[in-house]
């Protein structure tokens, strides 16, 4: 295309500065991000979703600035692009708009050596192999190992508050992401490190915690200063088998909360165990010889292939109900890395807790064979689609003592529309993550009532409506809600930013009613080792009221708690809970381990503010 269309802006202004490509194969390419929703539309409806009118593919700052600046001068809409796997819509086309392709952001520097870890500028264009296998070359690893670590983007980690399968130990990359570098209509900040208190674009604030998690929608990011480790010198992997996950998760909260640093701790429920042959040991099958007879039978008879799902998924109770009777037996997954005496240490320990709980060893294979395994999952739905049905995740996550409510809930809710089953993974001194894979008939309506009723259940336990795949179209509204009190904040922030609305139009808070939190219940979770507790209170009165009852700080402050909520170690936290009055409205942040449902503002807000926090705490040594 050379010339604009009756109605369209003229182009040729931008051509002139960075490259743009107006092929409709490369404009369809762009259409749609992963979403199963797209997928199944495109399945069931033919729909390839709604192409852009053009990508861009700018290469360094400069061209990021300039293709802005040229789309908020005409308010033309621009949707950032990393590598296109988002599996929420936040990356969805518009026929108004251009796609920023950003892959061509891809320049990787030197390790810095810091001692006790090291640093790296990261253009957010590079694909995550693409860096591992670099940093590999140095002696060095981020361990953010997201199963889509092949088809996803550096930048799309950072804006997506994004998890890899070792963040038990390593933190998720928001925790990596040490300074961003950010590209606006109106100019370019830095954050974190690279944070100045003298630019004007950010208004003098560290914009950090608002860009991470912010899908665009405060400009583009376009360098990440990254923290980086040393390659292990040493592995441990071993499986378990445990007869509950009530068991298993006595187990797992007891390692965590040993202060044991796991690099993999992951726990598959009844159902995901024997629909996936989790509990293969060696040759032996642990109870699933029927689910074998099944495949074998489906992949050698064409016409029970062909309407293999059609019946079971039909019927998704009767088939959630067969298959979680046949044995509630759950399979753990433990993993330790590091220099070889921590590691001989703590899988010791570590073995030793698990065994303690109940757990059954396995031995080493299971654990090797999800590590050498551990990113194929990701690529394995497709053929469900072909079958007449769909297949989607959700990730939520908890405090430990509303995981029981969380995963009997979200369960039941997409139990009514399709199979089930979970692991539970990303596992925190004070909660943990799940993972739920559900598969259900290729129905759009179907798929849309599976995840109303699975947000909506996730909110009423207590759990986060998203831990680590973001908000995109998908769950805006359920977000929203979650922050319901920092929405108003955001979309200033994003007002004064992007004053002609371009960056990702629709992300990420939609208006909504919705009620004022209640007032913070002050209060000890003995379970989930965490205490709500007055954020403006001295440290004389609020150590004497917590030794009291057997407990003290995890991290000691000599003052009220409002006044040290600065980060610490990336395996650990130093606030899960807030509530604040911000200009005479209430605000309230799930106490929560980690979240991915936008930017997270707990540590944020203005001291004065906060009326209470929810922080971890520790049992003083002798007290039950």
């Amino acid at each position: 295309m050379t010339s604009s269309s009756p109605g369209e802006p003229d182009l040729s202004p931008l051509r002139a500065l960075v490259r743009l490509d107006e092929r409709p194969s490369e404009r369809r390419a762009h259409a749609r991000d992963l979403w199963p929703r797209g997928t199944l539309k495109l399945a069931v409806e033919h729909d390839p979703g709604t192409s852009p009118m053009a990508v861009a593919f700018p290469k360094d700052d400069a061209e990021v600035a300039a293709c802005l600046r040229f789309c908020s001068e005409r308010r033309i809409p621009l949707v950032p692009w990393g590598a296109g796997s988002g599996v929420c819509g936040a990356a969805a086309g518009r026929a108004d708009a251009i796609a920023l392709d950003l892959k061509l952001l891809r320049q990787i520097g030197p390790v810095v050596d810091r001692g006790d870890h090291g640093v790296v500028e990261v253009g957010a264009g590079v694909l995550g192999q693409h860096l591992e296998d670099a940093l590999e070359a140095q002696g060095w690893a981020t361990r953010h190992s997201p199963s889509s670590i092949w088809c996803s983007t550096v930048g799309g980690w950072a804006v997506g508050r994004s998890a890899g399968q070792f963040s038990s130990r390593y933190g998720k990359f928001e925790d990596m992401a040490l300074g961003l570098r950010v590209v606006t209509p109106t100019g370019s900040y830095g954050t974190g490190e690279w944070f100045d208190p003298g630019n004007a674009t950010s208004g003098g604030r560290d914009l950090h915690e608002w860009v991470l998690g912010s899908e665009g929608a405060l400009g583009i990011v376009t360098q990440v200063l990254t923290r980086v480790v040393r390659i292990a010198k040493a592995r441990w992997l071993r499986g378990y088998r445990f007869h509950s996950p009530e068991a298993a998760w006595s187990a797992m909260r007891a390692v965590l909360q040993a202060d044991l640093r796991p690099c993999a701790v992951r726990l598959y429920d009844a159902v995901d165990t024997k629909v996936a042959g989790k509990g293969t040991v060696g040759k032996v099958k642990q109870g699933s010889a029927w689910l074998d007879a099944l495949r074998d039978q489906l992949e050698h008879t064409p016409a029970l292939r062909k309407h293999a799902l059609s019946l079971p998924l039909a019927l998704p109770r009767l088939l959630n109900g067969i298959v979680q009777g046949v044995s509630g037996d759950c399979v753990l997954i433990l993993g330790f890395e590091g220099e070889p005496d921590e590691v001989a240490a703590s899988s010791e320990k570590g073995h030793g807790l698990v065994l303690a709980g109940g757990g059954i060893d396995l031995g080493a294979e299971p654990g090797e064979h999800w590590y050498d395994h551990r990113h194929e999952v990701s690529y394995k739905v497709s053929p469900i689609y072909s079958h007449g049905g769909f297949a989607d995740t959700m990730e939520v996550c908890a405090l430990w003592s509303r995981l029981p409510a969380l995963y009997a809930g979200v369960r039941a809710a997409l139990g009514r529309y399709g199979l089930v089953m979970a692991h539970f993974s990303h596992v925190y001194r004070e909660g943990c993550s799940i993972y739920f894979t559900f598969a259900g008939r290729g129905s759009v309506a179907v798929y849309d009532a599976a995840w109303t009723a699975a947000l909506a259940a996730a909110a009423a336990a207590g759990g986060t409506v998203a831990h680590h795949h973001g908000v995109g179209q998908l769950k805006q509204y359920a977000a929203g809600r979650e922050l319901a009190g920092v929405a108003p904040m955001f979309r200033a922030l994003r007002a004064g930013i992007d004053p002609n609305g371009i960056l990702n139009p629709g992300r990420m808070f939609p208006e909504q009613a919705v009620p004022e939190p209640a007032p913070p219940v002050y209060d000890i979770d003995p379970i989930s080792r965490v205490a709500t507790l007055p954020a403006q209170e001295s440290a004389e009165l609020r150590d004497a009221r917590l030794a009291a009852a057997g407990w003290r700080l995890r991290h000691p402050t000599p003052g009220p708690l409002a006044h040290d909520l600065s980060r610490v170690a990336p395996d650990d936290t130093r606030v899960l809970g807030a509530w604040a009055n911000v200009d005479g409205k209430r605000i309230g942040l799930l106490p929560v381990p980690r979240s991915s449902a936008g930017p997270d503002p707990r540590r944020v807000l203005p001291a004065g503010s906060y009326e209470a926090l929810t922080v971890p705490v520790s049992p003083i040594s002798g007290a039950s």
